[in-house]
């Protein structure tokens, strides 16, 4: 019996292949959630080598794994994060972006906390440059 994906996690980028690496391994070790998630990376129409960052993920990753992009016509994140949200497949969305590092056990969080009708939102724990050169 395979279970039903939950939880869908948009991630927005734009040609920051190195940084959203980071952001999928971050997903890659979520904790108690197995089975239950997919990720859609939502591109801003990235030149760079994000397409092939990505795929190489999806041969890999321990999740579900899909890429939306369209041509880079200036800041377009709304459009981005709309066709992600088309791209999904659950109900329950969590939104972030391409530079972010979760902690494990992030998603497990959301999932417990969730409730019918309600949204959550948060902020983030900035670093400076020579802390986020230090993450690996």
């Amino acid at each position: 019996m395979s279970v039903a994906i939950e939880i869908a996690i948009i991630v927005s980028t734009f040609e920051r292949p190195g940084h959203l690496d980071r952001c999928l391994a971050s997903l890659s070790v979520q904790q108690g959630v197995d089975g239950l998630f997919e990720v859609v990376v939502t591109d801003d129409g990235s030149r760079d080598s994000t397409l092939s960052m990505v795929s190489a993920w999806a041969k890999k990753a321990p999740f579900p794994l899909s890429y939306t992009t369209h041509d880079h016509d200036g800041f377009q994140l709304t459009r981005s994060r709309n066709e992600g949200i088309r791209a999904s497949t659950a109900a329950y969305l969590l939104f972030t972006d391409g530079d972010c590092i979760l902690p494990a056990d992030h998603l497990r969080v959301h999932l417990e906390e969730r409730r019918r009708g309600r949204i959550g939102a948060g902020d983030c724990f900035r670093l400076g440059q020579e802390a986020s050169q230090r993450v690996d």
